[in-house]
Parts: C-alpha cells; structure tokens; sequence
C-alpha cells in the first residue's frame, strides 16, 4: 500500500476512534510514522483527507441503476451493506453536521449527493409500485418514505452512539427500515 493510501487508512482508524477535532494532521503523521510534511506533501490538510474519505465511501455505497434491488429483500440487503459501509466511516455520520459547517466544498458535494440519493431511492420506489411490491396513494407517499429511509440512514449511528456505547447491530436498523417500508407493500 502506497504513502497516500495508508494516510486515509490511519486517519480513518483514528477518526472512528476519537473524532476528526482530536485527530489533526500531526497526530495521524506521528501514528504513521513519518514526518508532517511527508503528510502534507499528499494532502494538504485535514479537510482534504476528509474529502477523500467521503469519496472512497460513496464509492462504496453508491448504487448503479444496473444494482437498483428488485424486491424488498434485495432492498433491505443493500441498506445492511450501506449501513456496514456507513459503520465503518462512522466518524463522518457522528460528526456530519459539523463536517459540513466547517468545509464549504465538502457540504456542496454531499447536498449534490444528497439529492442524487433521493432521486436513486424515488426510481427505486416506482420500479418497486411497478412490479407491484409496493403501493402508494399518491406521490407525497413516495416522498415520506424515500425522506424516513433517509432520516434513518443518515442518523442511526448519532441515535446509537447517545443510546448504547457498544457497537450497534445493523439489523436494528433494517428493521426500522422494513417497519418503515410496511405501510407501504402491496396486499397481492
């Protein structure tokens, strides 16, 4: 693994583990091992390294209209592996809205994202009322579901970070996933 690769790794590790405000640029240079500037020489701040973690994790989660799951399991089976890949960048959910207060560039690419995913969520719904897995009365109910699921997704690790101090189970949250989802299924 390359200098710039092992930077994101450490800084991840060292993020998850306390927070990105204890974590400067100076603290993952002396966990690596090397000198600050070799660090700098490959990013030129913290923020930077941020960016690039937000990108390797969207990367990750990012579903292709080629992967959009066709039943409700496939559904649920890729929330599970969005949550998973969300735990394991889970310093950027517990801090997200302090992320983006501090790095204007990096909170324009989430909301572009941010809408991007709505968007992905709303085709997902009507390929799903389409196939008849899912029932809704009316747009507005395509809206509360795709902005639940989002609240969910994009909160549940801050809800179990102030309510448990151990590591959360995903399946949790594809249940609240699924009880959000229920109202919605088709009577066939």
């Amino acid at each position: 693994m390359d200098t710039k690769s092992n930077i994101l790794r450490k800084a991840l590790e060292l993020f998850n583990t306390t927070n990105t405000q204890a974590s400067t640029t100076n603290h993952i240079a002396k966990a690596m091992q090397i000198s600050p500037g070799n660090l700098h020489y490959h990013y030129k701040n913290r923020e930077e390294i941020i960016r690039e973690l937000y990108k390797q994790m969207k990367v990750k989660y990012t579903l292709q209209p080629s992967e959009f799951p066709n039943t409700l399991a496939e559904l649920l089976d890729a929330n599970k592996k969005s949550f998973n890949i969300q735990w394991e960048y889970r310093f950027f959910y517990t801090e997200l809205l302090f992320l983006l207060s501090r790095d204007p560039q990096l909170k324009k690419e989430y909301m572009k994202d941010a809408i991007a995913k709505k968007d992905r969520y709303r085709v997902i719904f009507k390929q799903l009322q389409n196939k008849q897995v899912l029932s809704f009365s009316t747009e507005s109910d395509i809206d509360y579901l795709v902005d639940m699921i989002l609240l969910i997704e994009q909160f549940w690790i801050s809800y179990i970070k102030i309510s448990s101090s151990k590591q959360p189970d995903i399946n949790i949250a594809i249940k609240q996933i699924e009880k959000t989802i229920e109202p919605f299924e088709s009577q066939l």
